[in-house]
């Protein structure tokens, strides 16, 4: 059944702040489904992801590419992108009601288009591209084929990712909120809260995790009365939700935390903007996580937490419960359809205070935070931590005979940074003067990473967005180029394309490909590149060089030739 969630838009309007309770003016059935089979999510807006919220909502294709996609509304094609992360081939229109639609992970445009595309791409001799389209050249209506679906970018499988944004301030906004017609009579389902010490900082602490279960329509406590150290505590919450005829699980819409039947504060996962959807790892606990733990949906908001989805009531999620008092407490969970699933349950200090736990080198949100000595040195400016840390610093020795540095420690992966810095070694061997471009930065812990070096004034600068353990080391190794499937002097005149795979220990820089001395174009997806022949290969014997670079610059270069 179609749930109808906003009031009719009479007017067109762009999205406007709203205050709690007030209902969403998002316009209802203004937008078509995009593709001509039903609506069934593999993903929803706001669904917990690593470093960020999902965008948009994730549209099976019955496990099938080059399923037609249509515009959802009147407009014009205002934008495309290629890419082998991310969303992958996405055409974005522009429609006259102040919102923009975006269809991303496509295989291909319709013709018009995608030859555009394509004599840019040569024109810039670069496959990947962000094209800014004039608004008389694509003109399209409601319905019209745009695309054609796929599997590129950053996708695991075949699908469609759609979204609705406000054109003015490009903020996705939650599809669901737009009348779409999908079954959905399930509320959501809750497996834990976790209380905290809202005195100390949630990275210098572990929950109290309490599991719930169902008792009747409610979700209550094993025990009714959860009993705690600290005096003044902030909740969390483990949720998903459900949709009829799939197994899928989803995020949820909304939390609200009740005090003693006040209204203390909610989150709403109605519009997130790309420039603040890393504040996610401020949202949850992200220690947790990191540690193969639950996502945790945090109600209250760290301090250096510039997320725009709280609303504070009567209170800001901290609960003072030093009076020994029981209080009762409920979370109220709702879907983008309204489903509702209740949380009740009795919170009371234990009367036993929790020990303080000293720190001889603290860091702060909202500060600039500054590490040196004689060997490392990094600076994290003010939007960088969303709590306090206390500040873990450890060097060891490193025997690898690529080694240039020792190792440094620089506190821990469990900890989240909001944007990169840069990080200063100095080399503890010596780099002859030949290598000294071909040092690279290595990152170790959890999502281990490699970072190309600048040298400046005696010290190697990288640039990561995590801690961990970092050295030097020297890369003199070519990235490997290999044809698949294909030898040289090859007849490939049946052939459809030519492939190649790419590897590096410290990551792929860029490629290029020439044919006969021109730049010939290879999409990529993970690190395979491919060309499908075209017009710019005829008959006859050809020369293909292909060069990867890596980030240390080294070159691996493959020259097949080949007849077609």
């Amino acid at each position: 059944m179609k749930k109808v969630i906003g009031l009719f838009c009479l007017l067109p309007t762009l999205l406007q702040a709203q205050t709690p309770g007030v209902e969403k003016n998002y316009p209802q059935g203004y937008f078509r489904n995009p593709l001509n089979i039903p609506i069934e999510l593999a993903g929803n807006f706001g669904e917990l992801r690593p470093n960020h919220f999902h965008s948009g909502m994730d549209i099976k294709t019955q496990q099938r590419e080059n399923l037609p996609v249509h515009a959802a509304a009147d407009g014009y094609v205002s934008r495309i992108g290629v890419s082998h992360t991310g969303f992958g081939n996405v055409l974005y229109i522009t429609h006259p009601n102040g919102y923009t639609t975006v269809y991303a992970h496509l295989n291909s445009y319709f013709p018009a288009l995608q030859q555009y595309v394509k004599q840019q791409q040569y024109q810039n001799e670069s496959w990947a591209t962000d094209l800014v389209i004039p608004q008389g050249k694509f003109p399209v209506r409601k319905g019209d084929l745009v695309a054609y679906s796929g599997n590129t970018g950053g996708s695991a499988g075949p699908h469609l990712h759609f979204e609705i944004r406000n054109t003015a301030t490009e903020k996705p906004l939650n599809p669901l909120l737009f009348g779409f017609d999908i079954p959905d009579s399930k509320a959501p389902e809750v497996f834990r809260i976790a209380v905290y010490d809202r005195t100390r900082s949630i990275y210098e602490q572990q929950p109290v995790m309490v599991p719930v279960k169902k008792a009747g329509n409610t979700y209550v406590t094993v025990q009714p009365v959860v009993k705690v150290a600290a005096t003044k505590t902030g909740l969390a919450l483990t949720a998903i939700d459900r949709m009829n005829n799939t197994p899928n699980t989803y995020g949820i819409y909304e939390a609200k935390l009740f005090h003693n039947d006040k209204p203390d504060i909610d989150f709403e996962l109605d519009n997130i903007g790309y420039d603040e959807t890393r504040y996610l790892n401020a949202h949850i606990d992200y220690k947790v996580k990191k540690a193969d733990g639950p996502y945790l949906q945090l109600m209250f908001s760290l301090p250096g937490n510039e997320l725009d989805i709280y609303h504070d009531f009567d209170g800001d999620g901290t609960i003072d419960i030093s009076d020994g008092e029981v209080h009762n407490m409920e979370l109220v969970v709702k879907d983008a359809y309204g489903n509702t699933s209740n949380v009740k349950f009795g919170l009371q200090h234990s009367g036993v205070e929790a020990p303080e736990k000293p720190c001889a080198n603290t860091m702060y949100p909202d500060s600039k935070n500054i590490f040196e000595n004689n060997q490392v040195e990094f600076y994290l400016d003010e939007r960088a931590l969303y709590d306090n840390i206390c500040f873990r610093y450890q060097e060891t020795p490193n025997n690898s005979a690529k080694a240039k540095s020792d190792n440094f420690m620089l506190h821990t992966p469990l900890v989240p940074v909001h944007d990169f810095f840069d990080v200063r070694l100095k080399a503890s061997k010596p780099v002859p003067e030949d290598l000294q471009s071909k040092v690279v930065m290595v990152r170790e812990g959890m999502g281990s990473g490699t970072s190309a070096t600048v040298l400046d004034n005696g010290w190697y600068k990288g640039n990561f967005r995590d801690f961990g353990t970092f050295h030097l080391e020297v890369d003199t190794i070519a990235p490997k180029v290999t044809p698949i499937g294909v030898k040289p002097g090859a007849i490939l005149s049946k052939a459809g394309k030519i492939s190649f795979a790419m590897s590096d220990a410290s990551g792929i820089k860029s490629y290029r490909a020439e044919l006969d001395g021109k730049w010939l174009m290879f999409s990529r997806k993970g690190n395979v590149l491919t060309y499908a022949f075209d017009e710019h290969c005829g008959p006859g014997a050809h020369m293909l060089v292909m060069k990867v670079t890596d980030i240390a610059g080294n070159e691996g270069v493959y020259r097949l030739s080949f007849k077609r």
